[in-house]
């Protein structure tokens, strides 16, 4: 089938990276008429994590391979991955946005220090795949063990539980792995030859391998498979995949009748340190994508305001940032094998040695947050503005005498029995738009009040007297006064504005060291002696991978996992013990 969906695909694109570049009019993958091409586009999930077995106050470590059919042509689509820890309820306990790029993402995710003794899951999809319905995501089962608690996690409702769904079993015969050696005395280096046993299609074949203590993962089997959405489920896009490099926010305009309002303007200011502002314009239904910055590690805080249309009290419904559906797996009595209870202790008890003996705590590298988080000190709209000191002019008794003594270019005026405001430019077309007004970078509406403003509460004015585009939203010029003491000089928030809380991409952590420098007398206190999850196998050779056998005496896993061009996941394994 040929897919025509690569016109809609750059509008995406276009509207995320802020440029108009068709008719909002034109048809988008919100169509209803679009939506059984839509469909046909389908994302799957290979997830592999570290282990199965962790312990609270630990750091998960995952990759995912990420697959696209039904996509016409070599074009991206999904970038970001969306991951949650969940408990057998649903409930999650941690989340984490990843950057994926070239069909993979690799990261790692703090297990928190309150969850209980319980199973849980690693919970990843795209937004593009929250449109299929949370039967289509990854989840890859573990157990995590709570020393300080005897409580176990609450299981789920199993009423509504299916049949048992099966895992995803791994294949034999194309990865190989070894260490030479069976037996190794403790700190000794061993070297992990890794090798394809076919070269038929090596070379695409993206690998993560993990040295773990015997027990503490599954050998046999990892995520479970996919269950088939419900033949009654209509495919309806809720959701456009998140493109380029940053995270996205979505949602709907709606009015007094809970009816979606289409073409109305959204104004969007990140507050904090470095404030930032973002516009916006809903589609035809309502609907609208703002791409945001890539930050890492920081949950930024945003203020939200509609554009009040006529006689309509608009508002804006953000879509949730992670999916909150719940799919029903069997559930039953939480429990450890003989061997699994075996490493849960030596697993928990490792962690809490950790802690005693861990270096300061880990600060991402500067230099890679300044690469995400860079950015540059001036406002938002640039260099190119006319700014005005209030404390350098004598003081006038309200806003609109400053403006007629000192910044002549803006001009209050009646229209239609309402204050109105324009700013004069010599591009005549300025006139054809409303001007951005903002007070301490939120836009504001109430020009009576504006109007009134004491300039004993403004620190400055900055303007710009030339059409203004943010987004897919022009303007005829900004006029943005900063007020003293960061309050908005006293004026109201808009009608149907709100603050709200968004997350940026999960912070960087450590990786697994495969030679830690251990310190004297300072305990070996690695539960995952080795990850490394993007290994990639060049036909007709093999890799080698040195790393330091653990201190403690006992038995050591390797797990070498790879995804085939057409989605079969092959696996090798080898032992070793330490002495």
């Amino acid at each position: 089938m040929n897919i025509k969906l690569l016109p809609y695909q750059a509008l995406i694109l276009a509207i995320l990276m802020g440029f108009a570049a068709a008719p909002l009019s034109a048809q988008t993958p919100f169509d209803t008429g679009v939506s059984e091409e839509a469909a046909q586009i389908n994302e799957q999930l290979y997830v592999f994590a570290d282990r199965s077995i962790y312990a609270v106050d630990e750091i998960l470590y995952f990759m995912a391979d990420h697959r696209v059919s039904g996509l016409s042509g070599e074009h991206s689509w999904s970038s970001v991955l969306y991951v949650e820890l969940i408990a057998s309820n649903g409930k999650a306990l941690a989340q984490g946005k990843y950057q994926l790029s070239e069909g993979r993402a690799e990261g790692s995710l703090d297990i928190p220090a309150a969850a209980l003794t319980g199973d849980y899951y690693l919970k990843c999809y795209t937004r593009w795949m929250r449109n299929t319905g949370p039967g289509s995501f990854s989840y890859t089962p573990l157990k995590i063990i709570n020393p300080y608690r005897s409580e176990v996690a609450a299981l789920a409702d199993t009423e509504t539980a299916p049949d048992r769904v099966q895992k995803v079993i791994y294949q034999e015969g194309v990865l190989e792995c070894s260490t030479g050696s069976e037996k190794f005395q403790g700190g000794q280096e061993v070297v992990l030859q890794i090798k394809g046993a076919s070269t038929t299609f090596l070379d695409q074949l993206r690998c993560s391998v993990t040295v773990v203590p015997a027990g503490a993962i599954d050998l046999a089997g990892g995520q479970y498979e996919n269950a088939p959405p419900d033949e009654n489920e209509v495919f309806r896009v809720s959701f456009l995949p998140d493109l380029g490099s940053d995270v996205s926010i979505s949602g709907t305009v709606v009015g007094p009748d809970q009816e979606p309002v289409p073409f109305s303007t959204l104004h969007f200011s990140l507050l904090g340190e470095i404030p930032d502002y973002f516009a916006v314009m809903s589609n035809e239904h309502g609907r609208f994508v703002l791409s945001l910055p890539t930050d890492i590690g920081e949950e930024k805080e945003f203020f939200v305001t509609p554009e009040q249309g006529e006689g309509k009290e608009l508002e804006v419904r953000i879509d949730q940032e992670y999916d909150s559906r719940t799919l029903a797996f069997p559930v039953e009595p939480f429990g450890l094998s003989d061997g699994e209870l075996e490493v849960a202790r030596q697993i928990a008890l490792n962690m809490q040695l950790s802690k005693t003996f861990e270096p300061e705590d880990f600060n991402m590298d500067q230099s890679v947050k300044e690469e995400y988080s860079e950015r540059d000190s001036i406002p938002f709209y640039g260099t190119r503005v006319q700014r005005l000191l209030i404390d350098d002019y004598v003081r006038l008794p309200n806003l609109e005498e400053v403006f007629i003594n000192l910044m002549p270019e803006v001009q209050f005026y009646r229209k239609q029995g309402k204050n109105e405001i324009r700013i004069l430019s010599d591009n005549n077309s300025i006139e054809i738009y409303n001007p951005l007004i903002m007070i301490d970078h939120i836009s504001v509406f109430d020009l009576e009040a504006l109007r009134a403003l004491s300039p004993e509460k403004i620190q400055r004015i900055d303007l710009i007297n030339d059409i203004y585009l943010k987004g897919n939203v022009t303007f005829g010029g900004v006029l943005a006064i900063h007020s003293r003491n960061g309050d908005m000089a006293g004026i109201d928030l808009p009608l149907g504005s709100y603050f709200f809380d968004y997350q940026s991409f999960y912070p960087l952590l450590p990786p697994v060291d495969p030679l830690p420098v251990l310190e004297e007398r300072a305990p070996d206190t690695r539960n995952t002696i080795l990850w490394s999850g993007n290994l990639q196998l060049p036909q007709g050779k093999h890799l080698e991978i040195p790393f330091r056998a653990p201190l403690s005496s006992g038995n050591y896993v390797v797990l070498l996992r790879g995804v085939s061009p057409d989605g079969e996941v092959f696996a090798a394994s080898a032992e070793f013990s330490v002495e």
